[in-house]
């Protein structure tokens, strides 16, 4: 993203301060929606940031992860036959302000990490042997993100925090 800012403050495009302040928008963008109105008037904006509907991380053994900056698309699925999966959405970028984590761990963990204002939906997350733990707590307002949990874990826990 500030690759195509600067290219189009060095074309001309975009003043000095104009580009401070669309920095400043992009830094702060929690949303894809967010990121979109920092470039949508620029030539070359669509293909700036690529998105993808759905994360697929697949695994029969081993932990699946994702943490530090990384883009978190409306949906996630999580296959794991044996092994945890770490989701640290502290420093992502959301395409949407509401995520659904679709799980089907036979033994292992959910972990997932949200900014803070986030809330989580755990109604439908189930776990055989485990506990199913929201570390948020409850919240009167919606926030943003927002992120539901379904399916479950066979054997483990899922937590959210």
């Amino acid at each position: 993203m500030g690759a195509l800012l600067d290219r189009h403050h060095l074309d001309g495009r975009l003043d000095g301060a104009e580009l401070a302040g669309r920095l400043a928008q992009v830094s702060a963008a929690v949303t894809r929606a967010d990121l979109n109105r920092t470039v949508a008037d620029l030539p070359g904006a669509a293909d700036t940031v690529p998105v993808r509907d759905v994360l697929e991380l697949v695994g029969t053994g081993g932990d699946q992860r994702r943490w530090g900056e990384w883009l978190v698309p409306p949906r996630i699925v999580l296959r794991s036959w044996f092994g945890n999966a770490h989701l640290d959405m502290r420093r992502a970028r959301f395409v949407t302000g509401e995520v659904t984590i679709e799980s089907d761990i036979v033994i292992g963990n959910l972990d997932v990490r949200l900014p803070a204002g986030a809330t989580a939906d755990l109604a439908e997350a189930r776990t055989g042997f485990g506990s199913v733990r929201d570390r948020l707590g409850a919240s009167e307002r919606r926030g943003v993100p927002h992120v539901v949990v379904l399916g479950g874990v066979r054997c483990g826990n899922i937590t959210v925090r």
